[in-house]
């Protein structure tokens, strides 16, 4: 009996760490959520920015896809939801302030996209004056 209960123990330990070795991280699914916007699979996109955020709550750029899809979808509200979760992890992720921008343009939010452009565009140059000091 005690042979039997190790040869199943031994399986069930054996499951346990392929099914770990097997799972993706947050950024993976990030990657492969690009790879599908690529194909314009845009549902699997979609799935693939959600498993990255599900895995890592504090992954901008899992956030950053998932608005984007949201935009194509013209789900803006999850869109800016989306984009707003990008600026709370990183406040200086500059893509995102001007994806916020367009997603408010298209709600008609003009005094809300305009904010949002102008702090992209300071955080732009700032991020730009600083490559051109590293490249000096």
């Amino acid at each position: 009996m005690t042979v039997r209960f190790h040869k199943i123990l031994t399986l069930i330990l054996f499951v346990l760490i392929l099914t770990q070795c097997s799972d993706k991280n947050s950024g993976e699914y990030v990657k492969e959520g690009l790879e599908h916007l690529n194909h314009e699979q845009y549902d699997l996109a979609r799935e693939s920015f959600l498993k990255a955020i599900e895995k890592d709550a504090n992954n901008p750029e899992g956030y950053y896809g998932l608005g984007g899809i949201y935009n194509y979808q013209k789900k803006l509200e999850k869109a800016e939801q989306a984009f707003k979760s990008v600026l709370r992890i990183d406040p200086t992720h500059h893509n995102a302030w001007y994806s916020l921008g367009f997603t408010y343009e298209l709600m008609g939010k003009k005094e809300k996209s305009e904010e949002s452009y102008q702090k992209y565009r300071r955080l732009k140059g700032k991020m730009d004056s600083l490559m051109n000091q590293e490249n000096h």
